[in-house]
């Protein structure tokens, strides 16, 4: 899990510092406290129902349709009206699966490029800032992968041929969102559900456990202590504070 966290913050000259951490699924709430010690990350956020945070999200979220072609266009030899045509495929068939599924308004539509290079084995995905080509548009959209192409990689080849690999389209119905209703404050210290023997790795230590159906805005706790809940548990470790957010959110930070 360092090894995973390292590679997507300091390796690509990231600072932990800036960061916190979420902790979702069932399991990692188990490790976030020692994620963010052995890390330097100053705070994590452990979600209200994390071990059905995906299902929850997926429940949420707004219904999205993706479309993909993969195409062989070059920029020396662009042909705008098939490219008009497979834009205008892809955003039609996003659009009448959504329409399927019961979606017909607030919709946005996305159309994006898979570009590289000619005889490069990696592509950049740009953005379009438009429905569909004409001569402007196309010429914009060569100077425009140089420029990505400069910023990502430090360098770029004017006057290289460029091949669009994939045409993508994004279709996204808004959908409503219930308002989740915030924790009232609590009124008296946290109740300590239990005392149980934890090995940590200088030995077992007699910690107090709490239930986090039980705790409210305004409980402070102070590691180690165990926080359980149905479907997961939080470790808190020494030098850690865990609050509770108004949403329910878990919140630790380090007091070291």
């Amino acid at each position: 899990m360092v090894g995973a966290l390292r590679t997507v913050l300091i390796e690509r000259g990231l600072d932990p510092r800036d960061f916190t951490l979420c902790a979702f699924g069932g399991a990692t709430p188990l490790h976030a406290s020692a994620l963010i010690r052995e890390m330097g990350i100053p705070r994590a956020i452990i979600p209200v129902h994390p071990a059905q945070f995906s299902a929850y999200g997926f429940i949420m979220t707004n219904a999205r349709v993706d479309r993909q072609r993969t195409t062989q266009f070059i920029s020396t030899r662009f042909e705008t009206q098939g490219a008009n045509r497979i834009l205008s495929e892809l955003v039609e068939d996003c659009l009448r699966e959504l329409t399927t599924q019961g979606y017909d308004r607030d919709i946005e539509v996305t159309r994006a490029l898979e570009m590289r290079y000619l005889g490069q084995n990696y592509e950049l995905e740009l953005i379009l800032t438009f429905d569909c080509f004409d001569s402007d548009a196309a010429a914009a959209l060569w100077t425009l992968f140089h420029d990505t192409h400069q910023a990502r990689f430090g360098f770029s080849t004017p006057g290289e041929i460029i091949e669009i690999v994939t045409f993508s389209v994004t279709a996204v119905a808004k959908t409503q969102k219930p308002e989740l209703a915030d924790l009232p404050d609590a009124t008296e210290p946290p109740h300590r559900h239990d005392e149980r023997k934890v090995w940590f790795i200088g030995g077992p230590q007699m910690v107090s456990v709490y239930e986090r159906k039980r705790l409210r805005p305004g409980h402070e706790l102070h590691g180690p202590a165990l926080i359980e809940e149905d479907a997961s548990v939080t470790v808190l470790d020494a030098g850690h504070r865990l609050r509770l957010h108004r949403s329910g959110h878990l919140l630790i930070e380090s007091v070291e």
